[in-house]
């Protein structure tokens, strides 16, 4: 089979009980499609092709970007086809094979895209039928879900009556759906609605995030018996790390009753939204967190040792900066002042023989200059390039090597390097090359540094004071609603909660206040007021704030 329609047939991508599915090309339009074929021993059964149809009139009705869009359907030489988009990734059923149970965060957010295809398909009025892993596609590398196959899906807009009729063609032993993920009244045989579809999500979560089956019975009857009457291994002894609120939604969804579990998919995806949340808000909290004034504290000192550090290194570059370029200024000025009182005597030199050249009073001047504590070296060379003067005599009568361009200023780590031409008269007869020690800046610098470190650290230290205290203030309300929580989680609802406070916490008092009451209203419809005020929670009653009492 090369060709059907004007769909070019490639290779055979994927298999079922009805179908086989085979990459395919529309030319019409230069797309890679999927397009499904019904096997070829069921295409003589008139009824098994029109539920194969069906799949079309179906999920062609819904444009979902997690539901897989069919293009088109028709039959050719016999042959009945679908045309679908082609999802390039692997089914959930793979995944789950190879890969094992999936990561919390990865599991709530496949489920939510699941659950939002789903309530779709149910406000349209389509409900699947066959939830499983083997029909959703996971793509973008494990980041998104497709769902596929409404090959026995019932559409609801076909009316009652319709619906029973399709019903009451179903005989035992052609349950329609996937039995390991069928709900219980599929297995009994019973009329199904869109809370059908919701039970079969549940097993699909389920063993994504346990990474077995709910219903792991082998056999038909067995496993319609599980699904009917049993519960699967419960989450917390299969696995520890769970959320509760993950077992909850799990547990409301694997309900026998259908009215027991959630009204919608809506409901199930936005329950399952806000757990997501709360995991990426907890996803870098270890499991055994530090206490809530501690965390605070120490992310407020962090903060303010970040902010301070930078400030203090930005301060210190600067300050470091400004004081070589004043280092710098006086060490030219006091070579320009050397060079210039040497000039009379160079120049005097230089127009006299060797013999009869007098360089004393060069070198005196220089051993003067010299003797300030921050010069480390002096030399005074002529113009001929040879030393006449210097800090160290050894150097003197040696030639002058020259470091740098004439009238030049380096700064180095061990001092600056100042060079000047001596010049008289509008001529040059030599020149003058001094270091000028840092070892006075540097103290300087040290001496600026340990300041500003205590500095630093006398405010981290306060602001990782308040930071502790503030949450201390924080945690006391906290602690008490948390031991008010408790007390009515135990039954006791005989209390309520009194207060002065007219900010934050104090609405959360306000609201447990009113939870507490539509407690005790739905279980005594007769009870009206507010109980007496619980020992447990040790707030002081307002004078201004009288509890009211019960009304007899």
């Amino acid at each position: 089979m090369t060709r059907i329609g004007r769909y070019r047939i490639g290779a055979a991508i994927g298999e079922g009980a009805m179908a086989q599915v085979f990459l395919a090309h529309d030319p019409s339009i230069e797309r890679t499609i999927a397009i499904k074929v019904l096997r070829p021993e069921l295409r003589g059964d008139p009824e098994v092709v029109q539920r194969f149809l069906k799949e079309s009139r179906a999920a062609g009705m819904l444009s979902h970007a997690h539901i897989a869009t069919i293009y088109d359907v028709g039959q050719s030489d016999g042959i009945p086809y679908i045309a679908m988009e082609h999802v390039d990734g692997d089914s959930l059923e793979t995944m789950l094979t190879h890969q094992g149970r999936l990561t919390t965060e990865r599991v709530l957010a496949l489920s939510v895209q699941i659950a939002d295809a789903l309530d779709f398909a149910h406000r349209h009025g389509v409900i699947h039928r066959d939830i499983k892993p083997s029909n959703i596609l996971i793509t973008d590398k494990g980041r998104s879900a497709k769902l596929l196959d409404f090959g026995i899906a019932r559409i609801e807009i076909l009316g009652e009556a319709r619906a029973e009729r399709e019903v009451s063609r179903t005989v035992v032993g052609q349950i329609m759906g996937t039995p390991r993920y069928m709900s219980p009244e599929q297995a009994m045989g019973l009329p199904v609605d869109h809370r059908s579809d919701l039970f079969s999500l549940g097993s699909v979560i389920y063993e994504m995030t346990v990474g077995k089956p709910a219903f792991p019975a082998n056999g038909l009857a067995s496993l319609a018996i599980q699904i009917a009457q049993g519960s699967p291994i419960p989450i917390e002894q299969a696995i520890t790390d769970c959320p509760r609120g993950l077992r909850f939604v799990i547990a409301k969804l694997l309900a026998k009753k259908p009215a027991d579990r959630f009204t919608s998919a809506a409901a199930v995806r936005d329950v399952l939204k806000l757990e997501l949340e709360a995991v990426q808000q907890d996803r870098d909290v270890r499991r055994r967190g530090l206490a809530m004034r501690t965390k605070l504290s120490l992310t407020m000192a962090a903060t303010a040792a970040v902010a301070l550090g930078l400030s203090v290194g930005f301060v210190l570059d600067s300050q470091k900066s400004a004081l070589e370029t004043m280092a710098l200024t006086s060490a030219s000025s006091m070579t320009s002042f050397v060079a210039r009182n040497v000039g009379v005597r160079m120049a005097e030199n230089a127009d006299l023989p060797v013999a009869e050249q007098d360089w004393l009073p060069v070198q005196a001047f220089a051993e003067t200059a010299a003797a300030q504590g921050n010069v480390r070296l002096l030399t005074v060379a002529d113009e001929g390039g040879v030393i006449r003067a210097a800090d160290d005599k050894a150097l003197i009568g040696k030639r002058y090597v020259a470091r740098g361009a004439s009238d030049a200023a380096i700064v180095g780590d061990k001092g600056f390097r100042i060079t000047r031409t001596v010049r008289y008269a509008g001529h040059n007869f030599g020149r003058v090359d001094m270091v000028i020690g840092r070892g006075a800046l540097d103290g300087a610098m040290r001496t600026a540094e340990i300041l500003l470190f205590a500095l630093s650290l006398f405010v981290v230290l306060v602001v990782a004071a308040v930071g502790y205290f503030s949450a201390r203030q924080l945690s006391a309300p906290l602690r008490r609603l948390n031991k008010a929580l408790t007390d009515v989680a135990g039954g006791n609802t005989a209390f309520r909660i009194s207060h002065r406070r007219r900010d934050e916490i104090g609405s959360l008092f306000d609201t447990f206040n009113d939870l507490v009451e539509h407690i005790e209203l739905s279980r005594n419809p007769d009870a009206t007021g507010d109980g007496p005020v619980s020992d447990a929670t040790k707030i002081v009653v307002a004078p201004t704030l009288p509890l009211k009492r019960r009304v007899a």
